[in-house]
């Protein structure tokens, strides 16, 4: 769901452990004036919070990134949950910012951002991020582990029965999945349209998630192995 945001932000970390900060203007009318925050701002239209951060990103700096991911904060007190917070690692050229709004843009330490003017929230947020790349793997990961966990404790322990059972699941979510998809399209004449974007799209999700549960099952660090292999991609 898409509706429930009003603005998206995006933490851009390089990586050698910098993060790219922009101090907003010093004006009235703006919220946090002559604040260091990241970059990010409101929506535009009916921009998904993927594009919003995207067009603020390049807007602000420049930067043009593909591979913004969802960043999964904790708000803070009386902060608005309607924000969406997005992340990615670039190899940043300082002298290929482009500053699009703010007095400066600065790639800084985490240390070096604690000892700035930074916004109270995002601060808070600059902290959860340092975590998050420090631990080096997404909350989503570990989601997956406890998942793997809980679904485990209900296999006997008979050899490799709990992964054969979660590669075969893969087929099932993936059938359940492109019934979505005929449904969407109206391609069963007996249903006709029987399905929305946002069900396939959920099934495609359960498609995803079983796969990683089945790769956790053959090692701790799931997230380093789909993250080599994704990388392999490029030289395709």
């Amino acid at each position: 769901m898409t509706a429930d945001f009003k603005s998206a932000d995006a933490f851009i970390t390089t990586p050698d452990g910098r993060v790219l900060l922009q101090l907003r203007e010093d004006a009235e009318g703006i919220p946090w004036p002559g604040w260091w925050a990241a970059p990010g701002g409101r929506r535009d239209g009916q921009e998904t919070p993927y594009e919003n951060a995207r067009r603020e990103l390049l807007e602000e700096t420049g930067l043009d990134v593909e591979g913004l991911l969802p960043f999964d904060v904790v708000h803070c007190e009386d902060d608005d949950p309607r924000r969406r917070f997005f992340h990615a690692v670039v190899d940043v050229d300082p002298e290929e910012l482009v500053l699009g709004e703010g007095q400066e843009l600065r790639l800084v330490t985490f240390a070096e951002a604690r000892e700035m003017h930074v916004t109270p929230h995002c601060k808070e947020y600059l902290r959860q991020l340092e975590g998050h790349l420090r631990v080096g793997r997404p909350r989503v990961w570990a989601a997956v582990d406890r998942l793997h966990a809980r679904l485990k404790e209900s296999v006997p322990e008979t050899g490799n029965q709990f992964l054969t059972l979660q590669v075969l699941k893969i087929q099932e979510e993936a059938g359940e999945a492109a019934q979505a998809l005929l449904g969407v399209l109206g391609a069963n004449p007996r249903k006709g349209v029987s399905h929305t974007l946002e069900q396939l799209q959920g099934e495609l999700c359960d498609v995803i998630a079983t796969a990683m549960i089945a790769l956790r099952e053959t090692t701790p660090d799931a997230a380093s192995v789909l993250s080599e292999h994704v990388r392999d991609w490029g030289r395709w």
